[in-house]
């Protein structure tokens, strides 16, 4: 009898893990029914409770079943590098073993699986999305809660953020289970009851950190351009092709600028990320290419290389495009807010293989335009996106990180280094029926830092007290390919942010979504106004937000719980591993 149980276990386990992966797959966009986000724990909570075999086997092939998940949700990764892929639904899956594996210890030695089972699921979730490989905090359990009616189960978040809410849809998990499984009816009996106290109170707790409207709203009028260029068309960015991108992308800010259907006037433009086709916008980096009165060779280089484009002179000046986006800024008197990179001590040589930027560091970066000039405070990106932008760890040996790019990502470079400490951009605007100007300050997540919580907080507050109004995310989801999911879940992470900090969020996609989010979480405007019909995509969005105002329990504690969780986790697996 004993053998029959050790053949079966594996099975249970694996199949564990394959329900746990579909709830996943159904919780997230595409699906999106939120609802199951109570269900992905639910399978695993089961054999995390079994005393019939060893964790190590539980653990393992659950760790298995989920492995189908983590690869349907990342997809959009097999169009890049069908080589990376596959070593991240690996590592993606070894979460599920860690969660079952120190919870089978945990519940052994401990017992109150209500109170051991959630924490050990908070603290593996913290350790993926906050600490390894410099964190990924995507499809963590709680996340599809922000579409739960008025966002209601999500508004804990603005106390201990999107993990406090992980703990909650966790407990209620583990509660729900006891009252399903448990034999005696008195048990389920006293389970079920607890299950609706605790659902009953998270729904009324949320309902009253629903943040109230400001009494004295104050609202910034944007203009964001997406101008739908596939990010494989820039990963090799060819003189024609920048100069091509830069008239679609000024045929769109004009367009939005001199909307009729939009008689109020804007009070800001914003571009998606890393989308100003010349090579620099610092002005220190700038006046160094300008004295080098560089050209750039407009002699196709590829085949195909934009035939459409007529009218120019055999060479350019290096910073044409900067130039007339400067002129056309002035002429457009709005400030804009554009991404570009910024060097450390830039020099330019010539070699025998051509003209070379040689710098100290150079950085993802967020610009003001204003009066023609980009501003001399400026935002470089603090988080790197991790195997994106940087291989963490790896990165520190460069033979290393060139040896893995060969394997997985052929052509690919990480060049960039991350900025040095957080800046808030100002922008001036005129309030209605005043004379005097008033400055708004913007906090500038670049790309994934939107979905990074600690990035946004120290971006937004600065020991507890308010910065910047409002968070301009400025990216580029040319990544996700044709997989819009991967879009739909990079706004959905997003959202969040604004929950946690009370503020509200302008999305700027190159490929889509745009979109403005208020200081609940709610998704206030995504429909951008098309030049063609027969690119929906390609067009621009005009709408008014409200800024922040106040702050959060968040704001000041950070991730405290996140924290917590995981150093009662760690405890629990070193004293396991010394067993």
């Amino acid at each position: 009898m004993p053998k029959t149980k050790n053949r079966r276990a594996p099975i249970g386990a694996l199949f564990a893990g394959l329900l746990s992966a579909l709830f996943l797959m159904l919780a997230f966009p595409p699906f999106s029914f939120w609802g199951f986000a109570f269900l992905i724990p639910f399978p695993l909570f089961i054999v995390a409770r079994s005393q019939k075999f060893s964790p190590s086997i539980t653990a393992f092939w659950a760790a298995l079943g989920s492995s189908p998940g983590w690869a349907w949700t990342h997809l959009w990764i097999a169009d890049i590098s069908v080589g990376g892929l596959i070593p991240l639904v690996i590592q993606l899956s070894i979460y599920t073993f860690l969660f079952v594996w120190i919870a089978r210890h945990a519940v052994d030695r401990l017992g109150h699986e209500v109170f051991v089972l959630p924490i050990v699921w908070v603290g593996v979730e913290f350790f993926r999305g906050s600490i390894l490989w410099s964190g990924y905090p995507w499809y963590l359990i709680a996340q599809p809660l922000i579409d739960s009616p008025w966002g209601i189960l999500a508004m804990p978040a603005s106390v201990g953020g999107v993990y406090f809410v992980s703990y909650l849809c966790a407990t209620y998990c583990i509660v729900l289970l006891l009252a399903i499984s448990s034999k005696a009816s008195r048990d389920r009996l006293r389970f079920g009851i607890i299950a609706g106290i605790v659902l009953t109170c998270w729904i009324g707790i949320g309902y009253l950190l629903v943040p109230s409207e400001p009494e004295r709203p104050q609202t910034l009028r944007v203009a964001v351009i997406q101008p739908n260029v596939a990010q494989d068309n820039r990963l090799d960015w060819t003189v024609r092709q920048r100069i091509r991108d830069w008239l679609d992308l000024r045929e769109l800010t004009i367009a939005a600028a001199t909307d009729p259907r939009n008689p109020e006037p804007v009070d800001v433009i914003i571009w998606p990320e890393g989308f100003v086709s010349g090579w620099t916008l610092d002005p220190v980096s700038l006046a160094v290419e300008r004295a080098q009165r560089l050209a750039w060779s407009m002699v196709p280089r590829i085949p195909d290389d934009v035939p459409e484009l007529v009218g120019y002179p055999s060479k350019i000046s290096a910073t044409t495009v900067v130039d007339e986006l400067l002129i056309l800024q002035s002429a457009l008197d709005i400030p804009m807010v554009v991404g570009s990179v910024a060097f450390d001590n830039l020099r330019i040589v010539e070699t025998d293989d051509g003209i070379e930027y040689l710098r100290d560091a150079m950085y993802n970066s967020a610009f003001v335009l204003l009066d023609g000039e980009p501003q001399s405070v400026w935002y470089d990106k603090l988080h790197l996106t991790p195997f994106g932008e940087v291989m963490p760890y790896i990165s520190t040996w460069d033979w290393l990180e060139n040896k893995l790019l060969a394997i997985g990502a052929q052509g690919m470079q990480f060049v960039l280094s991350k900025g040095k400490k957080p800046k808030r951009l100002t922008i001036p605007i005129q309030r209605e029926n005043e004379s005097e100007t008033d400055s708004v300050s913007l906090a500038t997540p670049i790309c994934f830092e939107g979905t990074i919580s600690h990035v946004c907080r120290e971006l937004v507050f600065d020991g507890g007290k308010r910065q910047a109004q409002i968070m301009i995310n400025i990216t580029n989801d040319g990544w996700f390919g044709s997989w819009d999911a991967g879009r739909e879940t990079h706004l959905l992470i997003a959202r969040w942010r604004c929950i946690e900090l009370n503020t509200p969020m302008v999305r700027s996609a190159n490929t889509g979504i745009s979109s403005a989010i208020d200081h609940r979480g709610v998704v206030q405007s995504r429909t951008i106004t098309p030049l063609d019909a027969s690119d929906p995509r390609r067009g621009y969005l005009i709408t008014d937000v409200v800024l922040g105002q106040g702050s959060t329990v968040y704001a000041r504690l950070g991730d405290s719980f996140g924290w917590l969780c995981f150093g009662v986790v760690l405890t629990w697996s070193i004293y396991a591993i010394f067993r």
